[in-house]
């Protein structure tokens, strides 16, 4: 986004348009990568242009303080760590790029896949309420939400929200693929990274798959609520709290 040199994969969702015929609007849902490196002026791009006044920081305990948030005075941040405990580990978001190169970690031992389904089971109950109560208390204003790169539970979020909004999963699913665009000199210099410290043969090769937003993995997500939840309306109802009088709220808020 224009301003914001020093946000990875930041986009307003405004505009995607639902399957009835409405649109989101404009300047209230934000998605994007860590914000640890943001400047006085992106500060106030935030804060003025971008009307956002509830950050949502998606990361660990770990991230967190390796880069923490800087703090911006009108704006509240939150921490919602989406990821159970159980699915660190699988994500270089969490710091694993080392030890992947040392040979300690094997990216063939686990199905990506499973990372974002443990998203949306139900040990993740009480981090689903927590956003989707900021969304509905948003008070008019604009929401953001990130993680590291913005790619996995970043896109999650999205892809949840928007599809609660009535948005068409396909074009849920060409918004989280846009990030393969937005973050591909970042994947360039982690392949040279890996180049560069000599990683075992084929490791290059191997971690594609964790570099990059791939449509099987939303669309396990997808399948997953389907298979376990009766669809979106029982997730939105049993994990998230979301019944029939807060869905038409959220419509209200976002939705024109």
């Amino acid at each position: 986004m224009k301003h914001f040199e020093h946000i990875l994969n930041m986009r307003d969702l405004g505009g995607l348009c639902t399957a009835d015929g409405s649109m989101i609007q404009a300047k209230k849902l934000y998605r994007s990568a860590s914000l640890g490196s943001i400047d006085a002026d992106e500060k106030q791009h935030l804060l003025g242009d971008c009307r956002i006044r509830s950050i949502i920081d998606l990361r660990t305990t770990f991230e967190r303080n390796a880069q923490p948030d800087p703090p911006i005075e009108g704006i509240t941040n939150q921490s919602i760590p989406l990821l159970p405990a159980k699915s660190l580990g699988l994500t270089f978001e969490d710091g694993n790029l080392g030890e992947l190169l040392r040979g300690a970690w094997n990216p063939d031992d686990f199905d990506i896949r499973s990372l974002y389904t443990n998203m949306v089971d139900e040990v993740t109950a009480p981090r689903w309420r927590a956003i989707f109560k900021t969304l509905l208390n948003s008070d008019n204003t604009a929401i953001l939400w990130h993680c590291t790169n913005g790619k996995d539970r970043t896109g999650v979020v999205a892809a949840l929200i928007l599809l609660t909004l009535g948005v068409p999963q396909a074009a849920i699913m060409d918004d989280y693929l846009r990030t393969n665009n937005e973050l591909a000199s970042q994947r360039m210099k982690t392949l040279e990274r890996v180049a560069s410290k000599k990683a075992q043969p084929g490791i290059a090769e191997k971690i594609g798959s964790l570099l990059e937003a791939r449509s099987t993995y939303l669309q396990a997500v997808f399948d997953y609520i389907d298979a376990t939840y009766d669809g979106l309306a029982g997730f939105l109802e049993d994990i998230c709290q979301i019944g029939i009088a807060e869905d038409d709220e959220l419509r209200k808020l976002y939705l024109q």
